[in-house]
């Protein structure tokens, strides 16, 4: 951990804590005991988590066959991994709102960028004919989880990022300027005290140079590449163009991709973010 993000993490006055049905999941998926049983009836238990993935499993990206209106039902249309990782994604992510309400500054931006390059990265890997990835999806929504924690917790800093980004900056070289360090960084100090997996921690620390994941370099080359691919399509984590312009081009060379690999994935970005407007916000 770098001294600057030691000092201010520790001005955090108090950490979101886990909600129940975080918990409990991360235990489960720790401990290899990951039963749908199991994980179904924790969901259940949380009434708006449970709303989100029906509405999840509804949209109309999975719009095939009857109404899904129970977890069971999600289960069997959108598979096992989507519902635990929707659900693991949504109990975090949701965790920044102020006990009031109150949305942190480009709240909805992070969380629709977030919800789309989850959606973006299993369609690559899908592209890949990758056999297992139960937990892109996963890494895909919690990614920017450090830029949540910068805009809930330290929002004049943050304010200077923003603008120095409006001025050309781009936007983690502005990170590093004004904190000392990058939303990966605090992102991924977040995930060690959440005890996520590891594999999960290394891609949120290293999403933006994928090259440097001691555990799982092509995951997090995945979740760059379908990262630069959503921003470049308005949906980007910051109002504003140009976030986008951080793209690292080895990770198209890590995943055997060519750019007619990046235009085809791009080209399916509406498609695929549009029928979840609003699922997460």
């Amino acid at each position: 951990m770098s001294e600057s993000l030691r000092i201010l993490t520790q001005k955090i006055p108090k950490l979101p804590t886990l909600p129940p049905v975080a918990e409990k999941i991360i235990h489960l998926v720790n401990s290899k005991a990951a039963f749908i049983g199991s994980i179904v009836e924790t969901i259940e238990k949380d009434a708006a988590i449970s709303a989100k993935i029906i509405g999840f499993s509804n949209a109309a990206l999975y719009r095939r066959g009857d109404p899904v209106t129970t977890i069971r039902d999600a289960v069997m249309k959108i598979g096992f991994d989507n519902v635990k990782s929707v659900a693991l994604g949504i109990s975090l992510l949701t965790l920044f709102k102020s006990e009031r309400g109150e949305e942190p500054r480009d709240y909805r931006n992070i969380i629709s960028h977030s919800l789309v390059t989850g959606l973006i990265a299993k369609e690559l890997v899908d592209m890949l004919k990758w056999r297992d990835h139960g937990e892109v999806f996963t890494c895909g929504l919690l990614h920017d989880v450090g830029m949540l924690v910068m805009s809930a917790y330290f929002p004049d800093i943050y304010s200077q990022v923003l603008l120095k980004f409006k001025e050309g900056k781009v936007f983690l070289e502005a990170e590093k300027e004004v904190f000392g360090f990058s939303h990966g960084d605090i992102g991924a100090w977040l995930a060690d005290k959440w005890m996520l997996p590891e594999a999960i921690y290394d891609v949120i620390r290293f999403h933006h140079c994928p090259a440097k994941a001691a555990l799982n370099p092509s995951m997090a080359a995945v979740i760059h590449v379908s990262d630069f691919v959503c921003a470049k399509n308005n949906y980007s984590p910051v109002s504003g163009k140009g976030y986008e312009d951080g793209f690292d081009r080895a990770a198209l060379k890590m995943l055997g991709l060519n750019e007619q690999d990046l235009m085809k994935l791009s080209s399916k970005v509406g498609e695929i973010a549009g029928p979840m407007e609003g699922i997460l916000a």
